[in-house]
């Protein structure tokens, strides 16, 4: 039996920052911004005219994949809900018709839609006006926007996404009765670091190796000078990280994995990303002044090729690997600059090998998680399912490559100055073998499902490994 509500009252529900988590608008000329300049450009000087326009000019001139937009899955519940209780659905919200009319058809929840055309901007009173033609008085809103506090005063219901306490306190002094909160479950802060990849950090580590091998870690300068190299690498890191998940969006959405990223899953929306990337860029490059400028020289060529790699070059079989070892060597570049610490071929050596091989791996991975989706070809990359083997061929024999650069290491007349006993640095090749034999072994079972150097900071066996390098190194220093 109907409930007798649903005889006078309709559902009304917006769609940016409600249905869907994004503002539709907002993120397609944040993307503009970035992959069609020109077409951002046109579009803000559309908006100075008028905001309908610029949202109609935009929605025409760039596609959505409907299928893969990060819709708030309470807020489906609830219209499923009502629907069974006989309630009209409609949709109602300032997006372009040209949007919102095909994720209407997408999900076959809604009885009618209205949205922004060339002449209306259907927000606040326009809104309002719409939703009365359409279903008269009687209706429950479910939204989030202040913008439409003409629609909040005039419904006799709502249902509040976002526990906005402005709205709330309206809504209260007017006697519009709250059915329900939806509260946003995710902290801003944990948002904001997971964007950010704190976690990815510890590749910045890498800056101290110099110090270490050449044994000035103990001294302060050289200590403070690593740490200021590491926080600035790592802040001009999660810059890049923001841009190249804007670039990124479409096809981190179609991945099994990266969907869960904040910007793709709709968690950080696309001013906030361009407030994080500019706040990282800015004191990243502030930081790196500071050093010197040949460390400043070299944190620029990092960030241009990472943003080669952001918007062209990462479309390239192997190209996009050799990128990813070159970002780990200029690491290792960057962490001899600022105490004129020699550079060493032996350590440059070992490092492309021995990242080329983790790069191969990271896209072995996703050859392996593209398989178990039933995906044949990796969006935004060049790789497909059958490229599995030949990635594997090359990523362990240029493991095993790394190894042997380590063992003739260890007759070179740098060893012989820096140990005492450099005979024991033998010892540090079985264990590299085992480590990078064994990273293979689990990304063949499917045991890595991720970044492998993120699997190896979470990984047991690997701070086993490194514990017993230490040992050894160690060992060499004193004279037996």
């Amino acid at each position: 039996m109907k409930n007798t509500d649903s005889n006078n009252f309709s559902l009304v529900v917006d769609l940016d920052n409600s249905l869907l988590k994004i503002d539709l608008f907002e993120e397609i000329l944040g993307k503009a911004l970035l992959k069609h300049p020109l077409l951002f450009l046109k579009t803000l000087m559309f908006a100075i005219k008028s905001k309908a326009l610029a949202k109609t000019f935009i929605s025409k001139a760039c596609n959505i994949d409907w299928h893969t937009l990060p819709f708030n899955r309470e807020i489906l519940d609830i219209i499923t809900n009502y629907r069974k209780k006989g309630y009209k659905i409609l949709l109602a919200t300032g997006s372009p018709e040209g949007y919102a009319h095909p994720i209407a058809d997408h999900l076959g929840m809604f009885d009618a839609v209205i949205a922004t055309d060339e002449s209306t901007n259907n927000v606040g009173l326009k809104k309002l006006e719409a939703i009365i033609k359409e279903v008269g008085n009687n209706f429950i809103y479910m939204g989030d926007s202040y913008k439409d506090l003409p629609v909040w005063l005039h419904c006799k219901k709502s249902i509040l996404v976002g526990d906005n306490s402005s709205i709330k306190k309206k809504l209260i002094s007017n006697n519009v009765e709250i059915i329900n909160i939806i509260k946003k479950e995710k902290s801003i802060i944990k948002v904001l670091l997971k964007q950010m990849r704190v976690q990815q950090w510890i590749k910045n580590l890498l800056l101290f190796v110099p110090a270490i091998a050449s044994h000035r870690i103990t001294e302060v300068d050289v200590l403070f000078n690593n740490f200021s190299a590491f926080f600035a690498f790592s802040l001009l890191a999660s810059s890049i990280y923001v841009l190249n998940d804007i670039v990124d969006l479409d096809h981190d959405r179609k991945h099994p994995k990266k969907k869960t990223r904040p910007i793709a899953a709709g968690d950080l929306n696309m001013f906030r990303a361009y407030g994080v990337f500019s706040f990282c860029f800015l004191i990243g490059f502030l930081l790196s002044i500071s050093i010197n400028t040949l460390f400043f020289f070299t944190v620029f060529v990092y960030v241009v090729m990472n943003i080669l790699y952001s918007f062209y070059l990462k479309r390239f079989v192997i190209l996009d690997v050799m990128l990813l070892m070159s970002f780990y060597s200029l690491r290792i570049i960057a962490g001899q600059i600022p105490d004129s610490i020699p550079f060493s071929q032996w350590l440059l050596s070992f490092s492309m090998f021995i990242f080329f091989s983790l790069g191969l791996l990271k896209r072995y991975v996703d050859t392996k998680v593209m398989k178990d989706k039933n995906i044949t070809f990796l969006s935004g990359r060049g790789y497909k399912t059958s490229d599995g083997n030949l990635l594997m061929i090359l990523g362990v024999g240029s493991g095993l490559i790394s190894v042997l650069i380590l063992m003739l290491y260890t007759s070179s007349q740098n060893v012989q100055k820096l140990y005492e006993t450099p005979i024991l640095l033998i010892g540090t090749a079985p264990l590299m073998i085992y480590w990078i034999a064994r990273l293979w072994f689990k990304a063949e079972r499917g045991e890595i499902s991720e970044d492998p150097v993120l699997f190896t900071i979470k990984d047991k066996t690997s701070y086993l490994v490194a514990f017993l390098l230490l040992i050894i190194t160690i060992a060499a220093t004193i004279q037996i």
